[in-house]
């Protein structure tokens, strides 16, 4: 009996041996397979299809006719158009530098981008072998030009009055709709923001004229000529004197060169947005400033006259807007103080 107790003993040991063994294979083949599903999770399969499958060009409706676009661009340069298109996530590789860069908004993603000129080179954009090219009247005249080297897209600057419809219709361009609706919920975000803030300084119905200084030229700005006119009217609500809304907005012009002697009829405003163009002397700033008709202004007396720098706010696209926007409440919240 002791004999066999030892042997039962001993085959029990090795069966259960055995059984482990097996076990242990089993859950290794388990875990293993646990595993490999992990990485081919069905949103990951879903995502891999999607990106396979996603279109690899796009019929962008233009000026010119539909073009037959990337879907996803690489290598875009922009004789204009560079900041919007920044918005919408395409940071071109080329822009007009001494014409339209230098927003102190756009350093970040204006150091990626080489300049083609201005007005743009044929050769400096053919030797960039962009696979998108885009531009608007300034360089029209080359379009068939351009549209040899690679698809290009024409948007002519008349063809949208502002900031909001310019992001609607590039947006609409390249298929970069959702970016440019959460673009405009920013905007919308900024100016109720902002609007806020100026409650204490600003009364609601308060008016302003933006004058431009440019050597010995005067001139009343409408709200999508650059030097702060989209925040001033459109996101801060200051009312438009019926002079500017007509002549300078309405008319599609922008900007209304006017007199000094009828600054009183023009500038009789809460608020007075001034802006010297680049050249202008510092003899021809106090001949403004320092003249007796200047001096009548109702801004001028009650100490509302507010300086805007020319590189700062000569810019207008949606990027620039938005730090624009900041900076000018900031001003009209100090000024009340």
């Amino acid at each position: 009996m002791i004999v066999k107790k030892t042997w039962l003993s001993a085959g029990m040991t090795a069966l259960l041996l055995v059984l482990s063994a097996c076990g242990n294979g089993t859950d290794t083949t388990s875990s293993t397979k646990t595993g490999t599903q992990a990485t081919t999770t069905p949103a990951a399969t879903a995502q891999a299809e999607a990106t396979a499958s996603a279109p690899k060009t796009y019929a962008a409706k233009t000026a010119k006719g539909d073009v037959t676009i990337p879907a996803a661009p690489k290598r875009v340069v922009a004789a204009y158009y560079h900041g919007t298109l920044a918005a919408l996530g395409i940071t071109p590789i080329g822009a007009s530098k001494e014409w339209w860069m230098g927003s102190p908004f756009l350093k970040e993603q204006e150091a990626k981008m080489a300049d083609i000129g201005s007005p743009a080179s044929l050769e400096k954009v053919t030797s960039m072998d962009p696979d998108l090219i885009v531009i608007n009247g300034f360089s029209e005249e080359n379009y068939d030009k351009f549209a040899k080297i690679t698809p290009t897209v024409f948007i002519p600057y008349t063809s949208y009055k502002n900031v909001r419809e310019e992001m609607k219709l590039l947006g609409d361009t390249f298929g970069r709709q959702k970016e440019a609706a959460d673009w405009l919920v920013k905007y919308e975000q900024k100016a109720k923001e902002s609007r806020e803030k100026i409650k204490a300084s600003v009364k609601e119905d308060e008016s302003a004229v933006i004058i431009n200084v440019r050597e010995k030229k005067i001139s009343l700005l409408g709200d999508n000529y650059g030097r702060g006119g989209e925040v001033i009217y459109n996101m801060l609500k200051f009312k438009v004197p019926d002079f500017v809304q007509k002549q300078a907005i309405d008319s599609g012009k922008q900007l209304v060169e006017i007199s000094m002697e009828t600054l009183p009829t023009y500038a009789n405003a809460d608020h007075i947005f001034i802006c010297m163009n680049a050249g202008t002397t510092e003899e021809q700033v106090k001949a403004v400033l320092d003249s007796p008709v200047w001096k009548t202004l109702p801004a001028v007396k009650n100490n509302k006259v507010h300086i805007l720098d020319y590189n700062t706010y000569l810019y207008y696209d949606p990027i620039s807007i938005l730090g624009q926007a900041d900076l000018i409440t900031d001003m009209l919240v100090k000024s009340g103080s």
